[in-house]
């Protein structure tokens, strides 16, 4: 039973990290509504969750290289809910921010830390691990929204839901983690926390650091990041301005944008291992660039929602092989490597989307979306530039 609970463990962390994370923006109707914010104030709750994040996470990734700090993993997802039910009791606005703020914290402590345990008790199978743990990830931001829609039904005290969220993850990491050491998954690996220590130090002796082509990565990273966003954000209004949909089916189709990215993450996770994490990057560029040209400019719902798949995968396919592209160049920094992946992979995005809005205010929701042409140009090139880690 452990062992299976420590195979999906990861995953399911990551789930209700992201719980928390995804729930946010959902929350801003209940702001506006309860504390009488305008939209500016509102959107900077996010902006403020998404800067502290995008600091941290590299930060308390190189603090994860530096010690085993495996309660970071409890400690962060905890906090991120706690945050989040903690809104319930907000009497002002400067509370939800700083409230915002540690939610931010609380998934910078639990992302770094999360992806190295994928590394080390599933290196047997990593490109299938990350992509399980990805998968957690979106199913996270996908419910998130869903579960905090409840404040609507039962009042801001619903929000006290994802503590209990948050106890039941901790004791589920007790129960798998904790008195036995991190063992491998695998079926012929059983070794203990010591053993664990005494590899990774072997590992981390002859492992170097490719900064060079980190760097590089680091073009394809912020694309794909801006790519999600940007997507996230628009896919609602370009179905009721373009498409001319009900505004009330709108939430659904962005419901089935994150549907679908949970399946392609996972396989795109399943391919790397196939085609190699760098081939798998390179295909999901190839495949996005067509498939949003048709997302943008067929405008019916035929050609939204048939340009959407391969688009998604496009999109969600390169989030493993990303992630583990960035441990394998910093072999010796894998924590850090995980912060950038992981935080400024989600969250850079965020910081670039009000710029895509302004256009859409001047122009039109089209022309503004014509800007992840180049972005995603940007990413395929870049992903041509870098060579397989050694």
């Amino acid at each position: 039973m452990k062992r299976i609970i420590r195979k999906y463990g990861p995953p399911i962390f990551h789930c209700i990290n992201d719980f928390g994370q995804g729930s946010l923006a959902a929350l801003i109707p209940f702001f506006i509504t309860n504390f009488g914010l305008n939209y500016y104030q509102s959107a900077f709750i996010i902006f403020c969750n998404t800067v502290v994040a995008s600091i941290a996470q590299p930060i308390l990734g190189y603090v994860a290289d530096r010690w085993r700090v495996p309660w970071f993993i409890p400690v962060g997802f905890s906090v991120t809910l706690v945050s989040i039910s903690a809104i319930a009791i907000a009497t002002s606005y400067e509370m939800i921010l700083a409230l915002s703020l540690l939610a931010g914290v609380g998934a910078a402590l639990f992302h770094p830390e999360a992806t190295l345990l994928v590394n080390r008790t599933q290196s047997h199978e990593l490109g299938n691990a990350m992509g399980r743990f990805a998968v957690g990830g979106s199913a996270g931001f996908a419910l998130g929204p869903l579960l905090a829609g409840g404040v609507y039904v039962f009042g801001g005290q619903f929000l006290w839901v994802f503590t209990i969220i948050a106890l039941l993850g901790v004791l589920l990491y007790l129960y798998a983690f904790m008195g036995e050491g991190e063992a491998d998954t695998d079926d012929t690996a059983d070794t203990v926390d010591t053993g664990n220590r005494e590899s990774r130090s072997k590992v981390l002796s002859t492992a170097t650091n490719d900064w060079a082509s980190f760097g590089k990565l680091f073009f394809v990273i912020a694309s794909r990041s801006i790519l999600f966003s940007v997507l996230a954000i628009f896919i609602p209004i370009l179905y009721i301005t373009v498409i001319n949909g009900e505004a009330s089916a709108s939430s659904l189709a962005l419901t089935a944008y994150f549907a679908m990215g949970a399946v392609l993450t996972y396989m795109g996770g399943a391919l790397s291992d196939r085609l190699g994490f760098l081939k798998t990057v390179r295909l999901g560029n190839l495949i996005f660039l067509p498939s949003v040209l048709v997302f943008i400019f067929v405008p019916n719902v035929w050609g939204f929602f048939g340009a959407m798949i391969p688009m998604a995968f496009g999109v969600f396919s390169q989030y493993g092989p990303i992630t583990v592209l960035g441990q394998k160049y910093l072999a010796k920094n894998a924590g850090f490597a995980s912060g950038i992946t992981l935080g400024l992979g989600i969250t850079l995005g965020g910081l670039v989307a009000p710029y895509v809005g302004h256009l859409a205010d001047i122009y039109d929701v089209q022309t503004a979306l014509m800007t992840l042409i180049p972005v995603g140009v940007i990413g395929l090139l870049m992903s041509f530039w870098l060579k397989e880690p050694k």
